[in-house]
């Protein structure tokens, strides 16, 4: 049977356990670790022990100083879904946030980037049941007339893959050198495989 991982805050309660029967931050890391491995390292508990030594004993996280997020989630979907194309450089500066900060929140509404769109990181369910339908259709068809046989085939070949997105910039005047050097393209390769 595998081991669960305990949650943060069972944690924080032994790292409390022991520090009020006196045992050094070693030790207790060993304690807890012991029972449950990688669930502490030392430097982590040694915050907590010196934040119990201040008499500061509450387990849950404290408001942390620094520039608090302005971005609003509902914002950046409208943004991205109005044109999926953008960089998260294009969305930074839009919505003049940090590239960082546009980046966590994609990643909190669920899109990922995929072939320069973002997309959403999971199916929605209308997705999911029109490939189920068309899926069980063409199934039923394979049945009364058999086309798999002459459709799928497989085969791999390396291709050129070239996803070029020339953009616009203001930049410095540049040298011949550096001309030719931008000049020179060199496309990936990529595997295809078709089944």
């Amino acid at each position: 049977m595998a081991r669960q991982t305990p949650e943060e805050l069972h944690i924080r309660h032994c790292v409390l356990f022991e520090f009020h029967k006196g045992s050094n931050v070693k030790i207790a890391t060993k304690i807890i670790c012991d029972v449950s491995p990688n669930a502490i390292d030392i430097p982590k508990c040694q915050r907590w022990y010196s934040k119990f030594r201040s008499g500061n004993y509450d387990l849950f996280k404290s408001y942390r100083s620094g520039r608090p997020t302005t971005l609003d989630n509902v914002v950046l979907r409208d943004q991205v879904e109005e044109n999926p194309c953008q960089t998260i450089a294009e969305l930074s500066y839009t919505l003049n946030q940090p590239w960082l900060t546009i980046q966590e929140h994609l990643r909190q509404i669920g899109k990922v980037s995929r072939s320069g769109v973002w997309v959403p990181y999971n199916l929605s369910e209308v997705n999911k049941a029109n490939w189920f339908s068309t899926c069980k259709l063409l199934l039923q068809r394979h049945k009364t007339e058999p086309f798999f046989d002459r459709l799928i085939t497989g085969d791999e070949k390396w291709v050129r893959y070239d996803n070029v997105k020339l953009r616009r910039h203001g930049s410095l005047p540049v040298t011949c050198c550096e001309v030719l050097l931008n000049l020179i393209y060199i496309p990936k390769n990529e595997l295809l495989c078709v089944w």
